[in-house]
């Protein structure tokens, strides 16, 4: 684990400016875990910068370096259960995990729309939000608009957790891990069974070589299947 200050952390980088007037309402989330790669550590200034100039405070921010090893599958799910379990030890409400690797959109729109979920996140019985991906099968939720059900997806760049669904995850993952499965195998299980939701569209997509974020939604209906074995 790192130190929740960042900037005593890591070196000076050069970061990149966002060109939106607006912030998003980060205090929604109790803590945002960053996760880099060692090799890695100018991009994780950069982005740790791009969230503080939209917003979120040093205190929330929370840098976590990935497991190590051969194996990246099983890797990613270790790092996965270090911010779970810390989590569940700290008793945070909810904890946003964001890989390094992400890219906010630069719609503003966009970011208007997620500052209303994000705030009405307190009056949902939700389990996980996803704030970008691959969304193969989901239904928009005609109350809140912005948000839908997710019922499969994939290469999520970033995503909040709810304090209730902690023990639930870390055991999942824990088995995934016993298994050798990934988490986009084991995902769209969890999906089918419990209240997944996703930000529609997607405020993070993944890095690429174009300055315009990569769309993050599909339609309904285009779905992979997955064993769990």
């Amino acid at each position: 684990m790192h130190k929740l200050n960042y900037a005593a952390t890591f070196p000076h980088w050069q970061s990149p400016q966002l060109s939106l007037r607006c912030n998003l309402q980060w205090r929604s989330f109790a803590k945002v875990a960053v996760l880099f790669d060692m090799q890695e550590e100018a991009l994780l200034g950069a982005q740790c910068a791009v969230l503080s100039q939209a917003g979120i405070s040093a205190e929330q921010l929370w840098p976590v370096a990935r497991a190590s090893g051969g194996d990246g599958r099983l890797a990613e799910l270790q790092t996965q259960c270090m911010v779970l379990s810390e989590a569940q030890r700290q008793g945070w409400r909810n904890v946003l995990l964001f890989d390094a690797g992400f890219q906010l959109t630069q719609d503003e729109r966009v970011f208007a729309q997620a500052n209303r979920i994000f705030t009405s996140l307190n009056r949902l019985d939700w389990h996980a939000l996803l704030l970008g991906g691959h969304y193969q099968h989901f239904s928009p939720l005609l109350a809140l608009p912005g948000i839908a059900r997710v019922h499969h997806a994939d290469s999520a760049a970033a995503y909040a957790v709810n304090a209730s669904y902690y023990p639930v995850l870390l055991n999942a993952y824990h088995r995934a891990i016993e298994h050798a499965a990934s988490l986009n195998e084991l995902w769209p299980l969890l999906m089918g069974k419990h209240c997944w939701l996703a930000v529609n569209p997607g405020l993070v997509s993944w890095r690429d070589n174009n300055l315009t974020p990569v769309p993050t939604c599909r339609p309904a209906g285009r779905e992979r299947s997955f064993r769990f074995a």
